[in-house]
């Protein structure tokens, strides 16, 4: 017997950029309250893997989960992601000295920020038992959370899920079967050089946009055939300003820079590539294809990202930064020059996180017959299957 197709969800890494994705997942289940668990199959980056985790371990009325994570987004502070006073910075760059300087490194690897009230925040948030509850009562298929190895340079997603479901291993991509832990989340979040990386088994890991060049592949093989993915870029309806400049960029803007190449480009590269691969695909029979032996299918795709520059509205609500981290990223932040992309991902502030949710809320209203049909073509499938057994 056929089953329904597994609707996968992919929620890709940015930081506090993150809280968008609570306003488009807030959308739908306000266009559609009788959701329970709509995704088979949850995939998360970074601050996505944050979300993808709250998702994961909520109880079975979807829109009671994402009132929990939209709570979470709307009361945050930097200080509740991460320690940031003059006592603290002087401590932590004392210890990166000696590994910039002589390559050596101490037990604890160095960073320029301390995390740990993000993990406090976190053990607070979520409960791993109901994660591994809604695996094996069968209302989650898998769930994964990805990482990069800083020893082998492998991205990695860490899955829980059916026991049926394989692990994978492809060109510096691998999927591991686990149990998973707070441990994942903070290594998948520990943004390079700013969040120390997590010692997991043998290997330290870090965030996992590092080296992470196929965001759907992972919720692919855990099963997914149709794929919402919620990006945190608006790379795709805002042209980049280039305009006459006389300074050399800082460092701040040379790292933003760096990060948005993790966190936003290689997404729309992806993006790109499997729309390509399904209109290859509409050419060859599906006979042929199988007697060839491509192991490819069609891949519904849904793709819901800002209509507005995120970092135009960070602007507005860089002073909820602490002090000495502006200072680190420029005196032209209140201007929206220089450092603006690099501060919106450090930007744990209620206000900004709330313009973030009403955003994804509105620009998931604007593809709501997109969203209704995507959710509605699985519901009839499986009223189909259920006739006909």
């Amino acid at each position: 017997m056929t089953k329904p197709s597994s609707i996968g969800l992919v929620l890709t890494g940015g930081g506090a950029r993150a809280a968008y994705q609570v306003g488009v997942l807030k959308a739908i289940s306000d266009l559609m309250p009788g959701l329970q668990h709509p995704f088979r199959v949850i995939c998360g980056t970074s601050a996505g893997a944050l979300n993808a985790a709250g998702l994961a371990s909520g109880d079975n009325l979807f829109r009671h989960n994402i009132a929990h994570l939209e709570h979470l987004w709307t009361e945050i502070k930097p200080s509740d992601v991460y320690r940031f006073d003059a006592f603290n910075l002087t401590r932590r760059l004392q210890r990166l000295m000696p590994s910039l300087l002589s390559g050596k490194s101490e037990e604890a690897p160095g960073a320029i920020l301390d995390n740990q009230p993000l993990r406090e925040y976190l053990s607070r948030a979520l409960d791993f038992d109901v994660l591994t509850h809604n695996i094996e009562q069968g209302h989650l298929d898998a769930v994964g959370i990805t990482a990069c190895g800083y020893t082998s340079g492998q991205n990695l997603c860490f899955f829980q899920g059916h026991q049926d479901i394989p692990a994978w291993n492809r060109t510096q991509r691998l999927g591991m079967r686990c149990t998973l832990s707070l441990d994942h989340l903070m290594a998948s979040s520990a943004i390079p050089t700013l969040f120390p990386p997590v010692k997991i088994h043998r290997e330290y890991f870090g965030d996992g946009a590092t080296r992470q060049m196929a965001h759907i592949s992972p919720a692919l093989y855990l099963g997914a055939s149709r794929v919402l993915v919620i990006g945190v870029s608006a790379n795709r309806v805002v042209a980049p300003r280039r305009k006459q400049v006389y300074a050399v960029p800082t460092v701040a803007q040379v790292m933003e820079n760096v990060l948005n190449g993790l966190f936003l480009d290689t997404l729309e590269y992806d993006i790109e590539r499997l729309e390509l691969i399904n209109q290859l695909l509409e050419l060859i029979p599906e006979k042929k294809r199988a007697a060839a032996g491509l192991d490819l299918r069609p891949v519904e795709l849904v793709h819901i990202s800002p209509s507005q520059a995120i970092d135009d509205i960070a602007v507005k609500y860089i002073n909820a930064l602490p002090l000495m981290l502006r200072r680190m990223m420029g005196r032209s932040l209140e201007v929206g020059e220089g450092g603006v992309s690099l501060a919106s991902y450090l930007l744990f502030d209620k206000n900004f996180c709330r313009e973030l949710i009403k955003l994804g809320y509105r620009d998931a209203q604007a593809q709501a017959k997109e969203l209704q049909h995507f959710f509605m073509e699985n519901s009839q499938q499986a009223m189909s299957i259920a006739r006909s057994s």
